[in-house]
């Protein structure tokens, strides 16, 4: 809890809009945070129900059981060039084939309770857990925090937004950017991930944006497995997903 309230300080803020969530069984979870605009699925900063998401706190309900179900490839996880946070030049599947990877949409800027603050506190739940309770895991999974706010989020920014999640152990986390908007076009279309720049009234950039959450599993194959959204996004419920592909891999 001291992580999270910690985390909340930390993280300035300002992004909106959330949507429901489906776990690999087809079941919704959550309610729809904010009204609907568009095929966006955002509302204004003045509209928003700051009612914090599942992933802040304990599931009310059980996580599914690892195994017992199944989460079918729905396409390849898209690439593109990135830069890591020392500015080297890599494309994104450089991070791809070894590991499983939970890949996250964020800019570091955002204020949104259950937007991109709610993916690092998750993230930083995922990390924890795997360490204290699943070591062997740990090993196994990369997470990914990947901005769509080129134009502020530089390498060195990525790098500080992340510095906490340095030397606590557990999975790799990697903080990425891109050189433009022109160089990240493709990555976000290819997820999905499609954002609104909000202007104030004098039509002047106030560096926030309007965004739905996604946050994708992909196996070591470079394959979607699992889209979450902020309704199903729990540290429990990833970790559940991210065994069912490890016990897949390995014949169980």
């Amino acid at each position: 809890m001291k992580l999270i309230t910690l985390l909340l300080l930390l993280i300035p803020v300002h992004c909106f809009a959330q949507d429901t969530s489906k776990s690999s069984s087809g079941e919704t979870y959550g309610e729809i945070t904010q009204p609907a605009e568009e095929d966006l699925g955002v509302a204004s900063f003045e509209d928003a129900v700051l009612i914090p998401a599942a992933g802040w706190g304990t599931m009310t309900y059980d996580a599914p059981v690892p195994g017992t179900y199944q989460l079918p490839p729905f396409g390849k996880a898209t690439d593109g060039e990135v830069l890591n946070e020392k500015g080297e030049a890599k494309i994104l599947s450089d991070f791809f084939g070894d590991k499983y990877v939970i890949l996250s949409f964020i800019f570091t800027t955002c204020a949104d309770l259950n937007g991109c603050p709610l993916v690092t506190a998750v993230f930083y739940k995922i990390k924890q857990q795997l360490m204290d309770e699943h070591p062997e895991l740990a090993d196994q999974l990369r997470l990914i925090s990947l901005s769509f706010d080129p134009e502020y989020d530089t390498p060195e920014v990525m790098k500080f937004y992340g510095i906490g999640s340095k030397d606590m152990g557990g999975p790799e986390w990697v903080f990425l950017t891109t050189e433009s908007v022109e160089k990240l076009a493709p990555i976000t279309e290819g997820y999905g991930q499609y954002v609104n720049k909000e202007y104030d009234e004098e039509g002047n950039p106030t560096g926030s944006y309007a965004h739905i959450l996604r946050v994708f599993l992909i196996d070591k194959e470079g394959n979607k497995r699992a889209q979450y959204s902020a309704g199903f996004l729990h540290a429990d419920s990833l970790i559940s997903d991210v065994k069912t592909l490890h016990m897949e891999e390995n014949g169980h």
